[in-house]
């Protein structure tokens, strides 16, 4: 007789785009166990993220780069998930600390990957196929179940509404620059030094699309994104709507739902604008597309530097360039970024239609 389970944990504590890369994993363990009641471990951003997920019961806290901090902060979420008495975890988190947590939970199945650290510690391992897209190699940890990577949909979900838009705008008591023109979201900065297109391009670069399209500009990002938007602000001439700093991730997705098109690197924005579907434009620097964490969407152009064989240096993108020539970024032209952005905005909803695009 096939075992029953009623109770289960998936669990992600990465970053927001991986967090986001995760959802379809959700909706093939909603599907696979219908009726079952699903919750999610994660980080606070990642709660932001999923609030109002229908596929889930439960949004579960840890904070482990702060109040849940250390093996005390660790070995109390481990006590709050014994409480809970999960029938199954499913992990895409890979690190040790994870495989370490979910086993000290008792919970009797847990499946992760065969390349996580500490893999022992899972009772189902699973593949992970390097050249498979990361919304797959997620799915795949359902396989054990029978489920078919290749048949589950792999858009991502996020359960913001446009609404939120001008939530944030009221709250903030701002306005958009005048203009009938597209709502280009920029997003200029990333953890990773190597991920970040050179700032004085991304100033031209917005110089060109107001100048040339009449593009109406909001910039956004994390408080740790200040010194590259000052940078980029400090090259261009054009009104520019910064609000870097000022917006969580949920409110950062809400923005991203009302605009015309999405200029971002390789980082969580990108991630946002294919779950809603809006053309984007992503540079690629030390990381490439096969790496797996591309969109695949036909509103979506990589703006990269192909030929050099140093590239990818690392899979997330090392601080600095560790041959001290940037090449990869030095070589993506403002005309070359420009180009896509064209193509993007007259493939996708055009020039100052989008649907459910802000008003002034």
């Amino acid at each position: 007789m096939a075992r029953r389970y009623n109770k289960i944990l998936i669990f992600n504590t990465a970053f927001p785009g991986d967090i986001i890369l995760t959802t379809p994993l959700v909706r093939a363990v909603y599907n696979r166990f219908p009726g079952a009641y699903i919750a999610f471990c994660t980080t606070p951003g990642g709660v932001r993220l999923l609030a109002w997920l229908s596929y889930l019961y439960r949004l579960i806290v840890y904070d482990k780069h702060n109040a849940d901090r250390g093996l005390r902060g660790m070995l109390r979420t481990v006590f709050q998930l014994r409480e809970e008495r999960f029938d199954m975890a499913v992990s895409v988190h890979r690190s040790a600390r994870s495989a370490m947590l979910l086993r000290m939970t008792g919970i009797p199945v847990r499946v992760g990957f065969k390349s996580s650290a500490m893999a022992a510690l899972y009772t189902h391992r699973v593949d992970r196929p390097r050249q498979a897209h990361e919304t797959l190699r997620n799915i795949a940890l359902m396989a054990p179940f029978g489920v078919d990577p290749a048949s589950v949909p792999i858009r991502p979900l996020l359960p913001v509404t446009g609404e939120e838009a001008n939530h944030v705008f009221g709250i903030l008591g701002i306005d958009l620059p005048h203009g009938d023109g597209p709502v280009v979201i920029v997003a200029p900065g990333s953890v990773w030094g190597t991920k970040r297109w050179l700032a004085e391009r991304y100033g031209q670069l917005i110089d060109e699309l107001v100048g040339r399209l009449g593009a109406r500009v909001i910039m956004v990002g994390g408080t740790t994104d200040r010194q590259q938007a000052g940078k980029v602000l400090d090259s261009c001439s054009s009104p520019v709507l910064d609000m870097v700093g000022l917006t969580d991730i949920r409110e950062l997705c809400a923005l991203v739902r009302k605009s015309s098109l999405v200029i971002t690197g390789d980082s969580a924005p990108m991630h946002v604008a294919w779950a809603f579907d809006i053309p984007t434009v992503a540079i690629f620097g030390a990381t490439v597309p096969e790496l797996g964490f591309a969109p695949l969407s036909e509103r979506c152009r990589i703006v990269e530097l192909r030929g050099l064989e140093c590239r990818p240096c690392s899979d997330h993108g090392p601080p600095q360039c560790p041959l001290g020539h940037f090449r990869c970024m030095e070589g993506v032209s403002v005309e070359m970024v420009f180009g896509a952005c064209r193509e993007m905005l007259d493939s996708g909803r055009g020039a100052g239609q989008a649907a459910g695009c802000i008003k002034d």
